[in-house]
């Protein structure tokens, strides 16, 4: 029977072979387990990630399959997959549509037989008229297997909400959703993720991006050649993965040609610096404060991809200094808050849009040095001109910057370009 060794030997190989895989799997423990039927990805101590593996399972499984089972579960931990389940409803089917996304990554010889894959659910595309592209993200696979399942004429063919098996070892979407498939055995310990608190799931989350970061920073100093192992597609995925991890915009800059011209004040005892006028320690120092109001925008089109970048974005203009209040609105106030470095534990709207209350509130009660708007663009003007600056924030997703519809916003406009 297999023993850890013979997995701790596996993940030698890949680190030889395909090195990415081999430094990511470095930090994550590894565990026999006969608590699984085949291989997972679970918790350890609520604070860690670990990888078990069932060692009847391991022993069934030949080199390549080997490698391929570490490399899906490793990708499906790069691509967040755990901690990203909980934003999701049905998990059937974003279990499927997590599989879709990782297995066209690794190499098809690698991959059980009847494995979850792009090409084995291409032909709903053809019964259902629903999108199907390769390279997407486990939202966008979610959405149109929802689609499909949410079919009249799915639900009329088998009554389950899926879908007629195809030819040439097409999957039956009926058939996987009953929960059955042994790709999708390995996602039960899923679970576990979603009943972390939203400080611990967010804490877990900057510890993976931290290790993600790590192990780029290896593998892009070795030599071209071994980063050049992976697919040209996964490479491009994995770079902007990186990048924005980062913040898109240099927000020190733009503060500092925003808003500088009209901003508060506070003083500062400093041991450093005696004072001019008593020649005294400790002296004073006068600092700038920008007052910020930040307007999110929570209508209906919104998406929480969307939600999570601009809190990314929210975060870095906090760790500049600025004293932020944040207000959600979408046809109405819902909710109002000073910002401290901490994500609410959810957001509230998903109606309709209207930018005018959030423009009242600053000039009647808030009185900022600065508004920032975060939206799509697709928002109706304000009835009434700020009596602040106005800096729209438009979403990587959102209107193009070019839009007429743009030009009817007073303020100054920026887009988050995501590469």
């Amino acid at each position: 029977m297999a023993n850890i060794n013979d997995v701790a030997k596996t993940c030698i190989q890949l680190l030889l072979a395909e090195p990415f895989y081999g430094h990511y799997l470095t930090g994550v423990p590894k565990e026999i387990s006969e608590k699984i039927d085949t291989a997972a990805v679970g918790l350890m101590e609520r604070q860690m990630i670990k990888m078990m593996v069932n060692s009847n399972f391991w022993d069934s499984l030949n080199e390549s399959t080997r490698y391929g089972l570490i490399k899906h579960e490793v990708l499906h931990i790069v691509f967040n997959h755990l901690i990203t389940q909980r934003d999701y409803s049905h998990k059937p089917l974003f279990n499927i549509a997590a599989d879709v996304v990782v297995n066209q990554y690794i190499n098809k010889e690698q991959l059980p037989e009847g494995g979850i894959t792009f090409e084995r659910l291409d032909h709903l595309q053809h019964e259902y008229g629903i999108e199907w592209k390769k390279g997407m993200d486990v939202g966008y696979y979610y959405r149109q297997l929802l689609k499909v399942q949410q079919n009249p004429k799915s639900k009329n063919k088998d009554g389950n909400g899926g879908s007629g098996k195809g030819s040439n070892g097409d999957l039956d979407l009926s058939e996987l959703l009953k929960g059955n498939h042994t790709d999708l055995e390995k996602h039960k310990h899923w679970g576990d993720f979603e009943e972390l608190s939203p400080a611990e799931a967010k804490m877990l989350e900057k510890q993976l991006e931290g290790n993600f970061k790590q192990c780029m920073l290896r593998i892009r100093g070795q030599k071209v050649h071994q980063y050049g192992y992976m697919s040209a597609e996964l490479r491009e995925r994995l770079d902007a993965k990186l990048a924005s991890l980062d913040s898109v915009i240099n927000w020190k800059r733009v503060l500092r040609l925003f808003a500088c011209s009209s901003n508060s004040s506070f003083v500062k005892n400093t041991l450093r610096r005696p004072s001019k006028r008593y020649g005294t320690t400790p002296g004073i120092k006068v600092k700038r404060r920008n007052k910020l109001l930040v307007v999110l925008d929570t209508s209906g089109s919104i998406q929480m991809p969307e939600v999570e970048e601009f809190f990314g974005e929210i975060h870095q203009i906090w760790r500049q200094g600025s004293e932020i209040y944040i207000i959600e609105c979408d046809v109405k106030i819902h909710k109002e808050y000073p910002y401290r470095g901490q994500l609410p534990h959810e957001i509230k709207g998903r109606g309709g849009n209207d930018s005018t209350p959030p423009i009242i509130f600053a000039n009647e009660k808030y009185r900022p040095d600065a508004i920032l708007f975060f939206t799509d663009g697709y928002v109706p003007a304000p009835t009434i001109d700020p009596r602040s600056p106005l800096l729209w924030i438009i979403s990587s997703k959102g209107i193009a910057i070019d839009d007429p519809h743009l030009d009817k916003l007073q303020g100054q406009k920026l887009k988050i370009i995501k590469t």
